[in-house]
């Protein structure tokens, strides 16, 4: 029966079992989708529109003055859409530096900007935010954002739900 490493002296033993294999995926895949009736539905996930707004304290003025209401946002190291921009604030720069007493006080930067995007989207709501595409964002997540012609590290630094 066994001569050679081959069963019954015509088929080797590592292809008889990975034709075995195969047979037995396939009678799977058959009786799955026989006695299933197809595959599963499975029903997308409930989507909630959302004001979200992403703030950066410091950052060159040159980038913010490519920036305009109706710029596609991005979130650059996923690529993925965070919305339409629909309402930009920049003002000067949030910079913290010590006074001559050491009493720590806010100051402005020639040629900086502080800036605050808000955008409208749709995603799947989560218990800390929102998840899109299985990426989750919520307050306070860093992330950076391709904006107008622009790409800026920014901070999530408001979120609501519309219609919540």
């Amino acid at each position: 029966m066994l001569k050679d490493a081959k069963l019954f002296g015509k088929i080797n033993i590592i292809d008889f079992f990975i034709i075995l294999a195969l047979v037995g995926a396939a009678a799977f895949f058959v009786y799955q989708f026989r006695a299933g009736g197809g595959v599963p539905f499975i029903a997308p996930p409930e989507t909630q529109d959302f004001i979200v707004s992403f703030f950066a304290e410091e950052v060159a003025s040159f980038t913010t003055d490519v920036i305009s209401i109706g710029d596609n946002v991005i979130d650059s190291g996923r690529n993925l859409s965070l919305g339409q921009v629909i309402d930009l604030n920049i003002d000067d720069a949030i910079i913290w530096n010590a006074d001559q007493y050491g009493n720590t006080i806010r100051s402005n930067k020639e040629g900086f900007s502080s800036i605050e995007i808000t955008t409208r989207l749709t995603a799947v709501p989560n218990e800390h935010g929102f998840t899109i595409a299985g990426n989750r964002y919520g307050i306070g997540h860093s992330v950076t954002v391709r904006a107008g012609r622009s790409v800026i590290f920014m901070r999530i630094s408001g979120l609501e739900e519309v219609g919540a």
